[in-house]
């Protein structure tokens, strides 16, 4: 730390004071006549770029031209003030700059709060009080189901059928998957649920109404093709499960040992090379063959809630839609993220799945439940008033 020294001498010469900023490296100089500190400024505002001196450095001051072991000296009072001003704007400026870059560390550093947290809760509830409903978009693996080896055989936990569909009663809900979404309509059987499956490439309304949306429709033979190839040429590779998910070829690798998953990813990039309308899309232990379309789940449940609005009768405008259906999105995968972003800035609640709170940099998230189990607690409490 720097230490401030200051002395006033009522000597013949007339009142010296001299502030010293002392430091291990300072040592003691020959007697002679400081120069003015500043010159090039006015002789209120000394030009005080002058001094030079980096942080942890240090120089002295007297007030009065005379010899002394000073490095500069001032000639009014008023001088030594405004030298005083300017060291304080300094080192609240040096300070704040650390302070923000602290800051930004730890923000950087910093993890999710878990949505159950009473903290969290409040947040949630004061933003929701701004709104007439909030409106329901849920993964299914990893969010609603736990993840299971082999995706074929992926199920609603016990309970959780009748949760969505006590919470479909009272709010708009939707599942956003990557499944084909007959597979969806069949594993989870609830009428009064919006499906979007293969990501939101296809998206139905609940039983009787008429919202039905299709994304792509033309690539769907591209697709099939796709899957027929893909399915030839992975076989061979012990642990790889080819799935079809309509408009989304899935080839789910959680099986497939570390040596072999180059073999996977080159067969997947041949594939493409030889069919440019689709591209390819990483997940959690899944490599998926998709259109190449800029559409996502994020796309896909901005449609939902405007169509969910306007099923209810209320504004479905782009700035109205939080006053009336705001989107509480929760998701586990990357294939979520875009829907999480879409929810920046109070636009909706985007919550994601972890076992362990995830780092702020590392999602657009803003809240983390820890598993399946702990999703359907924070669903249930939207079942009571």
């Amino acid at each position: 730390e720097l230490e401030w020294a200051a002395e006033e001498d009522d000597t013949e010469g007339g009142s010296e004071l001299a502030h010293t900023l002392i430091s291990p490296r300072a040592g003691t100089a020959a007697t002679a006549v400081a120069p003015v500190l500043g010159l090039g400024g006015s002789v209120d505002q000394p030009a005080l770029p002058i001094l030079g001196v980096e942080t942890g450095g240090c120089f002295t001051v007297t007030l009065g031209n005379r010899s002394t072991q000073a490095r500069y000296f001032l000639q009014t009072t008023s001088q030594v003030q405004g030298l005083l001003l300017h060291l304080a704007s300094v080192s609240a400026a040096a300070g704040t700059c650390q302070g923000a870059g602290l800051a930004a560390a730890e923000s950087a550093q910093a993890r999710l709060p878990n949505a159950m947290e009473r903290p969290q809760l409040l947040r949630i509830q004061e933003r929701l009080a701004k709104c007439l409903t909030p409106a329901f978009c849920l993964d299914f693996d990893g969010t609603l189901a736990p993840i299971v080896r082999d995706p074929a055989s992926a199920r609603l936990p016990p309970g959780v059928v009748k949760l969505l569909r006590q919470l479909s009663d009272r709010h708009p809900t939707a599942i956003v998957s990557g499944r084909a979404i007959e597979k969806l309509q069949a594993w989870v059987d609830v009428p009064g649920l919006y499906f979007a499956g293969s990501h939101g490439f296809e998206i139905r309304g609940p039983n009787g109404s008429q919202v039905n949306y299709t994304v792509a429709a033309q690539l769907l033979p591209e697709i099939a093709l796709a899957v027929g190839l893909l399915r030839s040429r992975l076989e061979s590779i012990p642990g790889v499960q080819l799935e079809d998910n309509k408009f989304v070829a899935s080839v789910h690798t959680r099986n497939v040992s570390s040596a072999d998953l180059p073999a996977v990813n080159a067969i997947v990039d041949a594939l493409l090379e030889e069919h440019p309308l689709l591209r390819r899309h990483v997940g959690i232990h899944v490599i998926e063959v998709r259109p190449q379309i800029h559409w996502h789940k994020g796309k896909a449940m901005d449609w939902l809630i405007k169509s969910m609005a306007q099923m209810l009768g209320l504004p479905s405008g782009a700035h109205a839609r939080n006053e009336t259906a705001l989107p509480i999105y929760i998701g586990d995968d990357v294939s979520d993220e875009d829907a999480f972003a879409e929810l920046r800035g109070d636009r909706g609640i985007p919550i994601v799945v972890r076992p362990e709170a995830p780092l702020r940099k590392d999602t657009a998230a803003e809240f983390w439940l820890r598993d399946p189990a702990q999703v359907a607690e924070f669903l249930s409490m939207f079942l009571h008033s």
